[in-house]
């Protein structure tokens, strides 16, 4: 029997039509009839059937299908997982709204069945599948709006079609895709009705299982036990608002902070370079030192400023002497004793009148530029 579900409203139904139309099996309609027409009765007029079938018996099918066209009820379909072969044809009523899953299925196809007996009965019930077919291609053709030898080439034409949720819609067996709260992963393949309900069957019982206690959900947002769903949902956009103020608040204070590490950095590395660069301009470096102190400077700026800063500046000779003179050392050298000491290259930039006649008294001869 399919399992059912009262909704909160005493006015409203609602019931799980998962697995297979047949007396005796998952949708038994002479069960589900009764169960309806009891709670129609009690003055329920809106019921809401949730589906996943593979399909089932055309009998038992039509039977529902005839039930309900002819009890005032409001009815509402909405296709969890798939909705195959009589279970297809069984929601095309178009006084019924259809709902789908995003990722729902539909399936049409020929009637079908197993013939046992002679060549007369086999017939016979040939025949009768002729006339149940003809009878579900008049069902779907109201629905879709279209004649009984279109929706025959279209769905009863002898293979099977598979429709998505929104190839439904378009067609006109579908009014809405619905957001059903079920994430559910899409089938990559089909093979056949079976093997798709089965695909989509666990993974709702496995979603069902996992569903989130109300009351625990409830006092997870500080509400109270008895909250609507309502409430709660709008419990948790506060929530989720709230989480995403905070988020920005953050965005922008790191934003803050990342600009003034920047600022720190900028003016740590100018400190370093300011100091590098007066100590070399005092002369207490050479400019081949700037490197290393620099450095220094950045592991250890206070340390490295006292060092320099006790530091006297160099004094060397070249940058001391104007061009045209020579130190009271140098008064009394000759070519070689310049050439010994590696100083010709300064004499040469800094006096090139005495480096001129040195060079004329060791070789005879003018230096040559």
């Amino acid at each position: 029997m399919a399992k059912t579900k009262t909704a909160k409203r005493k006015e409203s139904f609602e019931m799980y039509l998962y697995g297979i139309i047949g007396r005796g099996l998952d949708i038994d309609t002479n069960e589900l009839i009764t169960t309806i027409e009891s709670k129609r009765k009690e003055g329920v007029r809106s019921f809401t059937f949730y589906v996943n079938s593979d399909g089932g018996e055309v009998a038992q099918g039509s039977a529902l299908f005839n039930y309900l066209d002819r009890t005032d009820v409001d009815i509402t379909w909405v296709v969890d997982g798939i909705a195959a072969s009589m279970m297809a044809v069984l929601i095309t009523n178009p006084k019924h709204r259809v709902k789908a899953a995003r990722h729902a299925k539909f399936m049409y196809h020929r009637v079908s069945g197993y013939v046992y007996g002679n060549s007369d009965e086999t017939r016979a019930a040939a025949d009768m599948m002729d006339n149940f077919e003809r009878t579900l291609i008049e069902m779907t053709a109201s629905r879709i709006g279209k004649t009984a030898e279109e929706t025959r080439s279209l769905y009863f034409d002898g293979v099977d079609h598979w429709l998505s949720a929104e190839d439904a819609v378009q067609a006109g067996l579908c009014d809405e895709i619905v957001n059903t709260n079920m994430n559910l992963n899409e089938l990559d393949h089909i093979t056949d009705a079976r093997s798709a309900y089965n695909f989509y069957n666990n993974q709702i019982i496995n979603l069902k299982q996992q569903k989130m206690d109300e009351k625990a959900f409830a006092m997870a947002l500080n509400m109270s036990e008895t909250s609507t769903e309502a409430e709660m949902l709008d419990g948790l956009r506060s929530v989720v608002n709230e989480r995403e103020t905070l988020r920005q608040q953050l965005q922008a204070e790191k934003e803050k902070v990342s600009g003034l590490e920047n600022r720190i950095r900028e003016f740590e590395a100018s400190k370093v370079k300011n100091l590098i660069d007066a100590a070399v301009a005092d002369k207490r470096i050479g400019e081949d030192d700037r490197d290393a102190y620099t450095k220094l400077a950045e592991q250890d700026f206070e340390n490295t400023e006292k060092i320099l800063n006790k530091m006297q500046p160099v004094t060397r000779i070249k940058d001391s002497l104007k061009p045209g003179d020579t130190s009271k050392e140098e008064a009394d050298w000759d070519w070689d004793k310049y050439h010994r000491s590696g100083r010709l290259e300064n004499l040469k930039q800094n006096n090139p009148g005495r480096y001129a006649e040195l060079y004329k008294n060791k070789f005879g001869c003018d230096p040559k530029n």
